[in-house]
């Protein structure tokens, strides 16, 4: 395969998952509401604008997460269009797939030593530090600590996901696929919370940012770990028809 009809490939699958997404996304996916807000959105039409960042990289990534967001809203507009949420968007997709590439080849016994290390060390700098100051949990000390209930969530799904629902995850490579789906969503949850005080839903405005967040976050983490689920099943599938086409 030269490299034209390579793009070509690429560009055709990436369309595929592209309409795929779309039309989960306009069927099969709701709102919630937050403090009087549509504030959270509850579907798997994410699962087919993440792959081609799995299978193609950060720009392909970027292009169709881009372009779900945008033409999602096109097909079924919910509330005024914000652009600054396409880009957040696309920006998740970039990193999505930049991540899977420095990931993707590391062994799994070592991500998980890897996950253990830090959130150990992170606890100790939290505790300590809230300790020591004799201030309480400050900001600095609570994200030290939030660091490290993060890593014990991805250790602890890791567990479940590898022997008790996807068997075989040294193949799949379930604890950088969690890391990858898990920083990049919350990523993304962070700044469109941000994007969205500031512009449409000015009521959380009078509501401390993290408590904003935490139920954003929380949704996110949960729906992170089932499009793992989803990505470590079709992504093996997805990257044999790539290469036997």
């Amino acid at each position: 395969m030269n490299a034209v009809s390579g793009s070509v490939r690429r560009i055709t699958i990436s369309a595929v998952f592209l309409s795929l997404s779309l039309v989960l996304k306009t069927t099969l996916t709701f709102d919630l509401p937050l403090f009087g807000q549509n504030g959270m959105r509850i579907g798997i039409s994410g699962i087919f604008s993440i792959l081609p960042a799995l299978l193609f990289g950060p720009g392909y990534g970027a292009a169709v997460s881009g372009l779900s967001d945008f033409l999602g809203f096109l097909i079924k507009p919910t509330g005024g269009y914000l652009p600054l949420l396409t880009i957040s968007a696309a920006a998740g997709g970039f990193l999505r797939g930049f991540l899977w590439e420095i990931l993707k080849k590391k062994e799994d016994k070592r991500m998980r030593l890897l996950i253990a290390a830090v959130s150990g060390v992170l606890l100790v700098l939290g505790l300590g530090s809230a300790l020591m100051m004799g201030e309480g949990m400050t900001p600095t000390a609570a994200g030290a600590a939030g660091g490290a209930l993060l890593g014990m969530l991805l250790l602890a799904a890791d567990f479940i996901l590898s022997k008790k629902i996807l068997p075989g995850g040294e193949k799949r490579k379930l604890p950088q696929l969690l890391i990858v789906m898990i920083v990049s969503g919350l990523a993304v949850t962070t700044v469109n919370t941000v994007i969205l005080r500031e512009t449409i839903c000015t009521a959380w405005k009078t509501l401390p940012f993290i408590v904003v967040w935490l139920p954003r976050a929380a949704e996110e983490l949960l729906g992170n770990i089932v499009l793992t689920c989803f990505a470590a099943v079709l992504l093996p599938l997805s990257g044999k028809f790539v290469k036997n086409g």
